[in-house]
């Protein structure tokens, strides 16, 4: 990969057809970076009647991680832990779903551990030899939070979430981040490379052609996207009402945050960031070809019924522009399947997300 935008060439083909570098890019990427996990809303259940979430102590809840089952803990002490949720015995369950307890037990033969990950119990293993439960505990993960969101990451050197983040929180001050609720969830099932997928969200460049509905909403001569270490922003300031759009706008100016913020985070975080809600993506490959997208919202006060109205109408707006996406994804990924093409070029206008994108894959691929 040329790291000048204007003599690269974009990735071959069969870096988005071929199965075996799904399974190289789930160990040298996936398996050492930050990956969204949850909220600090998240519901563990109810003690005494009262509804418990992960920032009381003792409690927990399980999660999928790019394919590997994971469990967030608050321990006794209010620390916040993750391990893998595989037993060390013979790859069962430690926990299932959520709760609030001051231990786990293993749903398969019922070892146990205490919630910072030590084996304490091992029933009926008497004469097994050189068995040393010190060695055998919960396999620990990291764990650190940016606001209210939980990230892990299974490479106990990587570098610190706030190397990840960068100038994110600085940019995204603009907006108010605390109160924020969880809203609604989606799933999309889309027949797509995650990789596709990606590519598409890092650049504008079809917003003309593919999505009316979020051109009639953006500037799009103003829109821009700028590159950092691990992650890249794209700038969509929304455009100045007219008479004759007033009734159909979803954004319309007015004060507090005047830009639609896109943030990417390497390598498959999308924070989309808009005047009144917070919409988190992640990017989930369930095989070469076939990729889960989760959307979530998050907005303030989103249980009163004005609010209610404003969800309906910000979740119908990107449900159609996914929709959009979904098609111009699966078509892309038919296309890369053709014997009549291989690689293309950049726009180096249009397309320095990708480029990016692209360079970041290249260097953790390369990496032992």
């Amino acid at each position: 990969m040329h790291e000048q935008i204007e003599c690269a060439q974009t990735l071959a083909s069969r870096f988005y057809t071929d199965p075996a570098i799904l399974a190289v890019e789930k160990t040298r990427i996936f398996q050492r970076t930050w990956q969204l996990a949850g909220t600090l809303h998240q519901p563990c259940g109810e003690v005494n009647g009262i509804k418990r979430t992960i920032s009381d102590p003792e409690s927990f809840f399980t999660v999928d991680v790019v394919g590997e089952p994971v469990i967030v803990v608050r321990d006794k002490q209010s620390e916040l832990r993750a391990f893998s949720n595989v037993c060390r015995h013979r790859a069962g369950p430690i926990a299932l779903g959520s709760g609030c307890k001051n231990g786990l037990r293993c749903q398969y033969h019922g070892w146990t551990y205490t919630l910072n990950g030590r084996l304490i119990g091992t029933p009926d293993v008497d004469g097994v030899e050189f068995f040393d439960r010190s060695t055998m505990g919960m396999v620990r993960l990291r764990c650190e939070t940016w606001g209210q969101f939980i990230f892990v990451n299974f490479d106990l050197h990587a570098e610190p979430l706030s190397a990840w983040l960068g100038k994110i929180p600085e940019q995204a001050r603009g907006f108010q981040f605390e109160g924020l609720e969880f809203a609604e969830r989606r799933d999309y099932l889309i027949d797509c490379n995650w990789k596709v997928y990606v590519d598409n969200y890092l650049e504008g460049y079809h917003i003309p052609i593919a999505h009316p509905g979020l051109m009639k909403e953006i500037d799009y001569a103003q829109y821009r996207t700028d590159t950092y270490r691990y992650y890249s922003q794209q700038f969509a300031p929304i455009r100045a009402m007219k008479p004759e759009d007033s009734g159909e706008r979803i954004y319309a100016p007015g004060p507090g945050l005047q830009d639609a913020l896109y943030f990417w985070i390497f390598p498959n975080l999308m924070l989309n960031i808009y005047p009144d809600n917070i919409q988190t993506n992640v990017i989930v490959p369930l095989s070469h070809e076939k990729t889960l997208t989760i959307f979530e919202w998050f907005f303030h006060h989103a249980g009163s019924q004005q609010v209610r109205e404003g969800i309906a109408k910000a979740i119908a707006f990107s449900e159609e522009v996914q929709r959009e996406d979904v098609g111009l994804c699966e078509h892309v990924q038919r296309g890369l399947r053709s014997a009549a093409y291989d690689r293309g070029r950049y726009s180096v206008k249009r397309e320095n997300g990708v480029h990016h994108f692209h360079m970041l894959l290249d260097e953790f691929l390369a990496r032992p």
